[in-house]
């Protein structure tokens, strides 16, 4: 074993063992998350983003179309069960696969989520999918995680369907929120702090053009709604869709007004065509 063989293995480890202590004490809550209805409309909206990127796959996205979606890193299932959500609401057949590195995560996940669930590192998961198999995959707060996302980009890049698509949603360095989390949790996200050029370099390295890069979100949703406190979901408990609809748009005027501080960055990338 190599130097950055060494490495890529501590990581893993580290992530592993974390992530295994982390899931089992947010059993109790995440039940009451995933019903809470605000917290459920920034999951939607998640979702919306995903179908959209699907959008240019030979199923498409429209009205009983199919699309077959990949999420590594998919945690205790909340964009999935957003994903199961939307689908539903527009039409369309959705075909899930979720993988994530802990046990317990996908344990989680699986009291929530009706598809295919895969414990495994995402790169390794991704290389037992068939080829040409899925029109989307998403990668939220991944690639920040990975020693090498080109590697894990181009595994993805033979499974992608013709007009398939990565979107990849990456925490960005001006958020005070994952800033707070990262300061703190420097060891597990030590390739935060590398910025937005290591993903430039990482799609561009793996053979993709990007698409679009745009931010998404400024309000704090995951910072006030994941935690294990609950007075946050108590104090913004409202299920009134005016009122719903109100903070969405007071989010998306604040991320363009205040773009600095915006929560995260969305790259939606396709793979270039063979010379």
């Amino acid at each position: 074993m190599n130097g950055r063989e060494s490495v890529h293995n501590a990581q893993l480890d580290y992530q592993r063992q974390a992530y295994e202590r982390h899931f089992p004490k947010r059993t109790a809550v995440v039940r009451s998350q995933l019903a809470h209805p605000l917290f459920s409309s920034f999951n939607d909206r998640v979702a919306g983003l995903i179908l959209d990127a699907a959008g240019g796959a030979g199923a498409g996205a429209g009205p009983g179309g199919t699309v077959r979606v990949f999420e590594p890193g998919c945690g205790e299932g909340f964009i999935a069960t957003a994903l199961e959500r939307v689908a539903a609401q527009r039409g369309v057949n959705l075909s899930y696969t979720g993988a994530d590195l802990s046990a317990a995560g996908i344990e989680l996940a699986g009291s929530a989520v009706e598809g295919g669930l895969r414990v495994g590192d995402a790169a390794e998961v991704a290389a037992s999918l068939p080829a040409g198999s899925q029109h989307v995959v998403v990668a939220k707060n991944l690639l920040h995680h990975l020693p090498d996302p080109t590697s894990f980009l181009r595994e993805v890049r033979r499974i992608l369907a013709p007009g398939g698509t990565v979107i990849a949603f990456e925490p960005r360095l001006g958020c005070p929120q994952f800033m707070l989390f990262n300061v703190l949790e420097f060891r597990r996200e030590r390739h935060y702090f590398e910025g937005q050029r290591r993903n430039a370099a990482a799609f561009r390295n793996a053979g993709y053009r990007v698409l679009s890069c745009n931010l998404f979100s400024w309000l704090p949703y995951e910072l006030l709604f994941v935690i294990r406190l609950d007075w946050f979901r108590r104090l913004f408990s409202t299920g009134d869709e005016r009122t719903i609809a109100r903070w969405t748009k007071l989010d998306d005027r604040l991320t363009k007004a205040v773009p600095w501080l915006a929560c995260y960055a969305v790259w939606v990338g396709a793979p270039e065509p063979e010379a």
